[in-house]
């Protein structure tokens, strides 16, 4: 029997659970075997920092989706994202990555490189909005790099779990789901 392909979905967890639980399901109905955390569907060695489970399971996929969120989460250890840093493995070691991007990290983004004087702006602590979650879609679009010269940059916007379907199946179905 064929193994089944092995999808890693990271992604900041708070306030987005069922929305998370529905992008599982929808590509364990596609076929694939999908690593996540939060569902509970990583190996965990209890030796482990949540950091370092959370990066075998990169190493372990097959393929990764990554979802960027106004949020930064609140699995940070030290200096260190984990979301932030399983993206940044998954590019490192070259797995096929596909990146949605929530529209209020695209929306900050623009509006933040339109102000004057951008980086003396200080955003209070909230639940709405994170800066640093435009740093993580900055290194997905690869902003760092001459616009001409990028390739394996796609991040799909989205607002709403259908939108996000409609790129999940597109990306994801094949002919034998």
């Amino acid at each position: 029997m064929d193994r089944k392909i092995k999808i890693m979905v990271g992604s900041t967890v708070y306030g987005f659970e069922n929305e998370l639980y529905q992008v599982v399901a929808l590509l364990q109905t596609l076929g694939y075997e999908v690593l996540n955390s939060h569902v509970g569907t990583i190996k965990v060695n209890p030796k482990l920092s949540n950091l370092e489970n959370c990066l075998n399971a990169v190493d372990e996929c097959d393929l990764f989706l990554g979802i960027i969120r106004p949020y930064y989460g609140t699995g940070n250890i030290g200096e260190k994202n984990i979301t932030f840093e399983e993206i940044k493995r998954a590019i490192e070691l070259k797995k096929p990555y596909w990146f949605l991007v929530h529209r209020d990290v695209v929306f900050a983004r623009k509006l933040f490189t339109k102000i004057k004087d951008a980086d003396k702006i200080e955003v209070r602590k909230n639940n709405f909005f994170d800066p640093r979650s435009i740093d993580v879609y900055n290194y997905v679009i690869k902003n760092h790099i001459p616009i001409t010269l990028r390739n394996g940059n796609w991040a799909q916007e989205f607002y709403r779990l259908d939108e996000m379907s409609i790129y999940i199946k597109t990306q994801f179905e094949t002919e034998h789901s």
